[in-house]
């Protein structure tokens, strides 16, 4: 890969250990992190590293980034010009703080990575510790028999469950959401092009796959067939890879447990073990949506969706539907700007795609770049169909996403050729000319396998 010039190295490998330490939870495996408070000290070393660091003037590099921070700095501002209309100011204050900590994934991804090989090495660190994370408690599942949860099928019956490690605070669910989130980008990662790579691909994705069957999440389950039939639909190998999908459904079918398979089977069959539940998650979302009509324009507070189903649900639990939760503690009207940020970052990557595509030649880095592009537009769309059974407003994936998105639009604009970007390297907008042309060889295929917020 060609050479770039960056800066702010110290703050982007600070950041990079700051990522593993988060995910890998050390300061919950050596005590005297914990003690020391080890994260908050690397967010603040990595803050202090891009301030000493300084702004640099690269031609584009601001272009990528301004249509989604200022939407996401419109709803930040609206969340605090509210505050004193919603329901619970005092909530609002007190949730301020792990929101806050959210945010700062897409502000260190934006003001950290400014080449394509930062870029790569920040996707290897995430993906190598969503990895860890899922293949963790799978090992510890062969080898002693551990489950980490258990769920009721009613008729005084229940199943265990396999969920995040003892070390990591993740239930089914959100195990199952690691998982959805992590196969596409492993999968451009990877890059399965030699017989070597198809078979690591081959194993990892086996093994993440049965690590989802033992999670026995319903929600990962469907989002794992939507990915199935998105990455089918976006490849131009349809017929083979319906036939291929649907041969892998029957063997997966036939090796489950009983106890699975009417889990599974309890998302269509109201007789099937476990189908209370099924209908129970429905109908918590139908109350959701009744809760946040109480307070459709301004919510009821950042933060607060478990503590307004307490109060007019009686229901201890805060919405599992991203956009019922945002509808409870922003409104219709914060509901709206968050959709609106989420969909500048599928603006930003398209913006990437259309760049490489008109850019005659074959840079390595811009290759990378369409991949990642594409790779995003996948995991965004599964974690949208995922939103429907998963809380999200305050975790920090939509905003790590969120970042990955401008600082690959805008290294796109850097890479690319001045008379591609047509001027917009020192402007505000990107101005690309359309092209027919197919996507450069290596790239992520559209064909590629697949890939509740995890509190």
């Amino acid at each position: 890969m060609l050479q770039e010039p960056g800066a702010r190295n110290a703050a982007f490998y600070l950041f990079c250990v700051f990522l593993g330490s988060y995910f890998l939870h050390l300061t919950a495996r050596v005590q005297v992190l914990g003690t020391m408070h080890f994260d908050l000290l690397l967010a603040a070393a990595t803050a202090l590293a891009i301030a000493l660091g300084g702004r640099r003037s690269t031609s584009g590099s601001s272009a990528g980034m301004d249509p989604v921070a200022k939407r996401l700095w419109i709803l930040v501002g609206y969340i605090l010009v509210t505050i004193p209309f919603v329901e619970w100011p005092g909530s609002v204050l007190h949730n301020l703080e792990p929101y806050a900590k959210s945010l700062c994934f897409f502000f260190f991804v934006v003001a950290t990575v400014d080449t394509t090989r930062k870029l790569r090495v920040l996707l290897i660190v995430y993906v190598a510790t969503q990895l860890w994370r899922v293949l963790e408690p799978l090992y510890m599942h062969v080898a002693s028999g551990y489950w980490g949860s258990a769920t009721s099928l009613g008729h005084w019956e229940s199943m265990d469950r396999l969920a995040g490690s003892p070390y990591d605070i993740i239930n089914p669910n959100g195990l199952g959401f690691v998982i959805i989130m992590t196969l596409p980008l492993l999968h451009f990662l990877v890059k399965p092009d030699t017989t070597a790579r198809r078979f690591l691909w081959g194993a990892v994705a086996c093994a993440m796959s049965y690590a989802l069957v033992l999670s026995a999440s319903r929600s990962g389950f469907l989002a794992f067939v939507f990915l199935s039939l998105f990455v089918i639909w976006r490849s131009k190998y349809r017929a083979p890879l319906l036939a291929a999908a649907a041969v892998g459904a029957v063997l997966a079918f036939t090796l489950m447990t009983d106890l699975q398979r009417g889990r599974y089977l309890s998302i269509v069959s109201h007789n099937a073990p476990g189908a209370a539940t099924a209908e129970a998650r429905i109908s918590g979302v139908i109350g959701d949506f009744e809760v946040s009509l109480r307070r459709p324009l301004f919510g009821h507070g950042l933060g607060s969706s478990r503590e307004a189903n307490v109060h007019f649900r009686g229901e201890d639990l805060p919405s599992h539907d991203l956009y019922t939760e945002a509808a409870e503690e922003l409104g219709y009207v914060g509901l709206a700007l968050l959709l609106s940020l989420i969909w500048s970052f599928v603006r930003a990557c398209q913006r990437a795609r259309q760049i490489v595509n008109a850019t005659p030649g074959t840079d390595e880095r811009l290759r990378f770049l369409h991949g990642v592009a594409d790779s995003l537009l996948v995991v965004v769309a599964v974690d949208l169909f995922f939103s429907l059974a998963s809380f999200g407003l305050s975790e920090p994936y939509w905003y790590f996403v969120g970042g990955l998105s401008v600082v690959t639009a805008r290294l796109a604009v850097k890479v690319a050729p001045p008379a591609v970007n047509d001027g917009s390297g020192g402007g505000q907008k990107f101005a690309v000319r359309k092209s027919r042309v197919r996507r450069p060889a290596g790239v992520l295929p559209a064909r590629a396998a697949p890939g509740v917020g995890t509190r």
